[in-house]
């Protein structure tokens, strides 16, 4: 039962889908890049955009890879699984892979899965009484959905455990790549390299009370311009509804330029509700706003 509810609570989320010394902000890595400069709008939304979105269950990419590759996994490996296009085999070191697989039913969906899933997939547990723990190692992952294709290459530990007042799951990716790729409106490219990224998420029955603690390094980049940040996130939420609307009752996003710790952007709850974000550049606060937290 315990099992059964926390990959209810999984599937749930996958619905919605160091400081450093003073830097050059206009300054190029070796590639010769341009880094994004915190004196301007556009830095704010992109860097922001890419935090918060990883900083909780709903739309975060991590959590909606992990959901379809394991669940693909686990129904693979026994033998309830077939494309409606495309191939999926399974590989003597019992691993599995997916070659434009599409068209597959998918847990609750009523209509079978219309993204395509490329890419190669191994999976290891590790359960014991007291937590669930499995391993995710991840080659060339590509899912391919009609809005955006997600790409991930990379490790995913995932870890969950229940008591009668907590239901908690944590998620760790270390050193791997995430991609993102955008097919309408603006096509935006986003480019990440994890490091030390940790997402724990709290849940209390007995109030429905939710905390979502996120730290990690990034380093991004976003349509041919670059950035590297370190943040750290706590959201909390009053109710389950509020935490799939995305309407927190309190948050704190503190994010960290890597290469001039003077470059920063804090998010906090305004008193409307809203997100108050604010941003340093070379310590000089140059803009404050506050927007929707879904406009993230």
């Amino acid at each position: 039962m315990k099992n059964k509810f926390l990959t209810t609570i999984l599937y749930i989320s996958l619905a919605l889908l160091t400081a450093c010394g003073d830097g050059d902000d206009n300054q190029t890595d070796f590639n010769g890049k341009q880094k994004l400069d915190y004196k301007k709008v556009e830095t704010t939304e992109i860097i922001s955009k890419s935090v918060v979105n990883l900083s909780h269950i709903s739309n975060n990419s991590i959590l909606y890879i992990t959901g379809i590759t394991q669940s693909i996994y686990e129904r693979v490996t026994n033998l309830d699984f077939s494309c409606g296009t495309g191939t999926v085999k399974i590989n003597s070191d019992n691993s599995i892979t997916l070659n434009n697989c599409k068209n597959f039913n998918y847990p609750f969906q009523d209509t079978p899965f219309s993204g395509t899933v490329s890419g190669t997939i191994q999976s290891i547990s590790n359960n014991t009484t007291a937590s669930l723990k499995n391993e995710l190692k991840l080659s060339n992952i590509n899912i391919d959905l009609s809005e955006k294709s997600i790409i991930f290459n990379g490790k995913i530990i995932q870890t969950s455990s229940s008591t009668y007042d907590l239901i908690k799951q944590t998620y760790e990716v270390d050193q791997s790549t995430l991609e993102l790729v955008e097919k309408l409106d603006n096509k935006n490219h986003y480019l990440y390299n994890l490091k030390n990224y940790q997402f724990i998420s709290n849940y209390y029955p007995s109030s429905s009370h939710i905390e979502d603690f996120t730290k990690g390094e990034i380093d991004g980049e976003f349509n041919g311009n670059i950035f590297s940040v370190n943040f750290a996130s706590i959201l909390n939420f009053s109710t389950l509804k509020d935490l799939l609307d995305l309407k927190p009752s309190s948050a704190n996003v503190e994010i960290t330029d890597l290469y001039n710790q003077r470059n920063a952007i804090s998010i906090h709850q305004a008193t409307n509700g809203t997100a108050l974000v604010s941003t340093y550049a070379d310590g000089k606060l140059v803009q404050t706003f506050s927007q929707d937290w879904n406009e993230f």
